[in-house]
């Protein structure tokens, strides 16, 4: 009997697959990427096509470091259609910020934007991801291969990045900080969080990251000149909140319908600029004052003229109130990486 009739003899017990991706998925919450590794290629050899053995593979390969390989899956994965699309894309997007291809990122973001169908329970990750992409896109790194040498296990280097004096160097510390002994990186965020001198912005980027962690502690954060005491494991998405919805909801009525492309500019400044404060909220928690700061914002950001007097009419509030509001949101838009507004 040849090899190939062998092959086709054998009989493996029932629900084999299904085991594999539970070996394999405790495999990989256990730190054990290898065994993690042998049990979803074992479940591929079974079956070529299982959405849980592609993405399990996917999420080894990134934990070993193989990114490269792991990017050409995710791609893979999307054009054939094999699993829930938006769950790989946001592993594909996180993999090319990590690889440094900024611009793709970008491109790629954007795409799915105009599509308008982003599932809100992701919108707030990728719109970080957007924004600091762009942001990236404008650098001239110097030492660019010196950035994609650092990897993961580097953490005495990425924690002198965190400690640096350039924006960028910080951006990737916290990116790639996430995956290091988290004995070494969780005091190592949590001293930034506390110092004075550090990005507000990217100290909103340490936040989310350990609210992923579920860090349950509190924790001290600076920014605007002002100290806050919060939970990680307490907060929530930001763009899931009552007042950021009912903002949206306010500039869904006003311009969605007329305008998407102006609509979706202005989620995006509206989740950037509630980024960039939170753990504090918006001030005043009138939620048309803040839909009619944001629609004047992105009309002016878009080169469509607004009067003040139309957005009074359309959200019912007083030009004085929403002209405050509306600088504050240009004083974040218009830096880089934010500033602490007057």
């Amino acid at each position: 009997m040849d090899k190939e009739k062998q092959e086709r003899k054998i009989v493996y017990f029932p629900n084999v697959a299904g085991k594999l991706v539970e070996k394999g998925m405790a495999a990989l919450k256990a730190k054990q990427i290898k065994e993690a590794h042998e049990h979803f290629s074992q479940l591929l050899e079974i079956e070529p096509d299982h959405p849980q053995g592609h993405f399990g593979m996917v999420l080894s390969l990134v934990e070993m470091g193989d990114l490269i390989e792991a990017s050409e899956r995710c791609e893979t994965m999307m054009q054939q259609g094999i699993g829930d699309y938006y769950d790989i894309f946001q592993v594909y997007i996180s993999i090319l910020v990590q690889l440094g291809k900024y611009q793709k990122v970008v491109t790629m973001i954007e795409a799915v934007l105009q599509e308008n169908q982003l599932p809100s329970n992701i919108a707030e990750s990728l719109y970080q991801l957007l924004h600091f992409s762009r942001q990236m896109t404008n650098y001239d790194l110097d030492s660019h291969d010196e950035y994609d040498a650092v990897q993961e296990e580097d953490t005495d280097k990425l924690i002198a990045y965190l400690e640096s004096d350039k924006t960028e160097k910080q951006w990737l510390a916290i990116q790639k900080l996430g995956a290091a002994d988290e004995k070494k990186s969780i005091p190592v965020y949590l001293t930034y969080l506390n110092e004075t001198n550090k990005d507000p912005l990217l100290k909103s980027l340490v936040l989310q990251v350990l609210r992923e962690k579920e860090l349950d502690q509190e924790v001290v954060v600076h920014k605007f000149g002002r100290e806050i005491t919060v939970n990680p494991s307490h907060l929530k998405d930001i763009f899931l909140q009552d007042f950021s919805l009912s903002v949206k909801s306010k500039l869904s009525d006003v311009v969605e319908q007329k305008n998407p492309a102006l609509f979706e500019m202005c989620m995006q400044i509206w989740w950037h600029y509630l980024f960039a404060i939170s753990p504090f909220e918006a001030e005043p928690t009138n939620s048309s004052v803040w839909a009619a700061a944001v629609h004047k914002v992105a009309s002016d950001m878009n080169g469509e003229e607004i009067t003040n007097e139309e957005l009074r009419m359309h959200y019912e509030v007083k030009s004085s109130e929403f002209e405050v509001a509306a600088n504050r949101i240009k004083n974040i838009e218009n830096q880089p990486f934010y500033r602490p507004f007057e």
